[in-house]
């Protein structure tokens, strides 16, 4: 166990990102009383509405409400209450925002909190979803930048299975460490149900059929000494787990 609770920051594009990747890891966090603080770059409002959350949407104002909404109530259920929901548009991050705009307001952000540990998706996306690729270039940029950089940058592995769209993955997911979250596969479950006008379906499959369920984490370098100066800062965690198999394998 380390000395002092340690503060972390993950970062992600649409409310539903953090819950389906990271919703075990963020719960054990709080319950072991250290700091998390989670983002989302857009409030969502460019997605489908499924037809179950037409209601709820009715009484709000607009689907980026309903998408809010739905964040905070899925975090109540990983036990995260600090959050925050930035200003750019669901599917209008354009490439000179990530270097730009974007950027800017993600390097003031890890200034402010000054965390440990920052977290975002992997180079690819998951799913080589703009949006999503968008906001790990630009974090990485901003780790790299910022005045206050964490010890630790990790990069958040998830994959879908069986969808009907199909993407270029090397064959192991490159992850240097899991956090097993098979005890919360309920918990997990109950957070992803908050995100009602989403289409998880395939992500909550996946989940029902796991019997060991882990999250996915690469650790990153960002400076020439990085590497092993987070190998360093994050030995002995009790949460993260140094990968010894082939991730994916049961």
């Amino acid at each position: 166990m380390m000395n002092k609770p340690m503060k972390h920051l993950f970062i992600f594009a649409h409310p539903d990102d953090e819950t389906v990747a990271c919703a075990g890891t963020l719960h054990k966090l709080v319950a072991a009383r250290e700091e998390v603080m989670v983002v989302s770059v857009t409030d969502g409002s460019g997605g489908e509405v499924n037809p179950e959350a037409q209601q709820r949407l009715a009484e709000l104002s607009s689907v980026g409400e309903l998408r809010r909404d739905e964040l905070c109530e899925a975090l109540k259920v990983v036990g995260v209450n600090n959050y925050k929901v930035l200003k750019f548009q669901d599917g209008k991050i354009t490439n000179e925002m990530v270097w730009g705009e974007l950027r800017s307001a993600l390097i003031d952000l890890i200034d402010g909190y000054k965390p440990d540990a920052v977290y975002t998706f992997d180079h690819s996306g998951w799913y080589f979803h703009l949006d999503h690729v968008a906001t790990s270039i630009a974090t990485t940029w901003a780790v790299q930048q910022a005045a206050f950089p964490p010890q630790i940058f990790f990069l958040v592995h998830f994959r879908v299975k069986n969808t009907k769209w199909k993407y270029v993955y090397s064959k192991d997911i490159p992850a240097t460490h899991v956090v097993d979250v098979t005890d919360l596969k309920a918990l997990k479950l109950e957070a992803l149900a908050k995100h009602l006008s989403q289409n998880l379906t395939e992500p909550k499959r996946q989940l029902q059929e796991e019997k060991r369920v882990l999250e996915y984490y690469q650790l990153a370098a960002f400076s020439p000494d990085g590497f092993e100066a987070s190998e360093k800062a994050l030995q002995g965690h009790w949460l993260f787990q140094p990968v010894d198999r082939k991730p994916g394998e049961a």
